[in-house]
């Protein structure tokens, strides 16, 4: 094995005891432990920042002053095991700061921000450290271990390379300072974008919901009365909300207001603008690749992906980019020509899209979208998803009884995933569904323990969070057939994760460039005849969808490709 850290010491030293301390103490309870997630408290996070770096810096120590050769056990796999306490604390962090954002985690996160990025430069910039993660990368041996074994030692090895390991004097020292101010960017980045998304809120009076399908009329009432402004209707600063209402709202300058609001989050020249701070992020990273060697920050971000080169990418990117721009300009024209025939003197603008493209749509293939989203009631959706997951990977989800595991929110839900066959156990998926002030827009996956076996088996938490409209006490999620795409992508992701079975966790997820593969082939299910005559059902009299309305979505299954 190899030599352990003092861990306790190393947290006394900050006066922090790990076990009374929820970000740090070890997941208890089922299932191999779960996160205590209704028993975060903010007072302790920054104690707890603190002493995981505390452990983590230890640990390696020990690691870098072994005065026994570098082996891969004692090295690698050493690196492997460090970090526990931190990296469970990083599940609350990603929570805090994803789901459950606060002007009080803000502040916390900004000052911990170049901190953490000081933390991180000095592991890599060990040199000692350094030093015997390259001999075992250079040791003869290594080419003849297992293949999983000598990717662990390459990604090991290249990520220290990549991160300023080999840099000396001024450089190592420029390095650093640069890698502690794009914390504190992309921090603040990230919060802005976040205040605006919070604080932007457009309120409709009844005279302006023309158009709208009575579901968004509904939720927009109980998103205002949630605000504190009954009687009014609130469309939030959320994709979720803004493109039903740009699809169907008959008000061309509410459109324009909501359009604006969300596409102007951090642009608007006010205490959380992102301008500058753009400027100051993409001149940084050019200095601080250049230190490396490097002639722009694209050749150093893609030299261990699958693109390899800026020259590959932009390769790709032109082999469809014009037929691309060519396909939106015929959409924009057919768009056009609609509007001149219905005597409409305007012009088409971003904000007339999404609402002039559905009139295109119904008027090419009889297609209407908010008919099309009858069928799509998000239990049932789901439903489709876990039916999906048995048929592919045997898969099968049973809920978990509500106090069994602990959530960070009341509308968050946990299943159990088990073998079809066996019964065994595979892990835990959660599902935080609907919008709220303080989460990030847009929709994502992420694992609070990911699969590894090198060191004891650890089962998969994984979750998925997406920012659907929720709906008035009673009413149904009915949702777009983008949006039930863009869900099964997500859950594409979670099973990634839950079907993983790798030895070590840094081999998990895989490289950036190809994660997608797995989320955008799930989407595929989606539009079959199998899942489509199972569960895309009506909301209210559980009919299957008519297979005239299933021809009509599969004619129109390339429309608007081009936006």
């Amino acid at each position: 094995m190899w030599p352990k850290a003092d861990l306790a010491a190393a947290a006394a030293s900050v006066n922090v005891d790990p076990a009374a301390n929820v970000f740090l103490a070890p997941y208890a309870g089922p299932y191999g432990g779960v996160p205590a997630f209704d028993k975060m408290d903010l007072a302790q996070l920054k104690p707890g920042l603190e002493a995981g770096m505390a452990m983590n810096l230890a640990e390696v120590e020990a690691i870098a002053n072994n005065p026994e050769p570098a082996t891969f056990e004692n090295t690698i796999l050493a690196l492997e095991d460090s970090g526990r306490a931190l990296g469970d604390l990083f599940s609350y962090y990603g929570i805090l700061s994803g789901n459950l954002s606060s002007p009080e985690f803000r502040a916390i996160q900004q000052e911990m921000a170049p901190r953490l990025a000081d933390f991180q430069t000095t592991i890599t910039q060990n040199a000692k450290l350094f030093a015997r993660v390259k001999s075992v990368y250079e040791n003869p041996r290594t080419k003849k271990m297992r293949p999983d074994q000598q990717r662990l030692v390459w990604l090991v090895y290249n990520g220290f390379a990549h991160d300023g390991a080999t840099l000396q004097g001024a450089a190592k020292e420029r390095y650093a300072a640069i890698d502690k101010r794009l914390a504190e960017l992309y921090t603040q980045f990230s919060n802005n974008v976040l205040h605006d998304e919070e604080s932007y809120v457009t309120y409709l009076t009844k005279a302006q919901l023309g158009g709208l399908p009575d579901s968004l009329v509904k939720a927009a009432a109980s998103a205002a009365e949630a605000r504190g402004q009954k009687g009014k209707y609130a469309i939030t600063n959320t994709r979720s909300s803004m493109d039903p209402f740009l699809t169907y709202s008959t008000d061309r300058k509410m459109r324009e207001k909501v359009w604006r609001t969300y596409y102007d989050r951090g642009d608007n020249g006010d205490a959380y603008d992102n301008n500058a701070l753009i400027a100051e992020i993409l001149q940084l990273r050019d200095e601080r690749v250049g230190i490396l060697g490097y002639e722009n920050y694209a050749s150093w971000r893609l030299e261990d992906r699958m693109a390899k080169t800026p020259e590959r990418a932009m390769e790709l990117m032109m082999g469809v980019w014009p037929a691309a721009i060519a396909r939106v300009k015929e959409e924009v024209a057919d768009m056009q020509k609609l509007a001149d025939a219905e005597g409409a003197t305007l012009k088409i603008e971003p904000w007339d899209y999404r609402f002039y493209s559905e009139k295109v749509r119904k008027a090419k293939y009889d297609l209407n979208s908010d008919e099309v989203k009858q069928y799509l009631e998000l239990g049932k959706l789901r439903e489709a998803m876990f039916f999906v997951a048995g048929e592919l990977f045997n898969f099968n989800f049973t809920p978990v009884a509500e106090g069994t595991v602990p959530v960070f929110q009341e509308d968050v839900k946990v299943w159990e995933v088990t073998d079809k066959t066996t019964g065994a156990h595979i892990g835990l998926w959660y599902l935080d569904p609907f919008a709220r002030p303080g989460k990030r827009s847009g929709a994502w996956a992420t694992s609070y323990r990911s699969h590894e076996t090198f060191n004891g088996e650890r089962k998969v938490l994984a979750s998925n969070n997406s920012n659907f409209v929720k709906p008035a006490p009673g009413e149904p999620v009915l949702i777009s057939w983008d949006d039930a795409t863009t869900y099964f992508h997500e859950f594409g992701h979670a099973l990634h994760s839950l079907s993983s079975n790798v030895a070590y966790p840094t081999l998990n997820g895989g490289v950036r460039d190809y994660t997608e593969f797995q989320s955008q082939l799930l989407e595929r299910w989606l539009p079959t005849d199998e899942v489509i005559s199972r569960f895309l059902v009506h909301y209210k009299t559980g009919e299957p969808m008519p297979q005239d309305l299933v021809a009509k979505i599969k004619a129109a299954a390339n429309f608007n490709q081009g936006f």
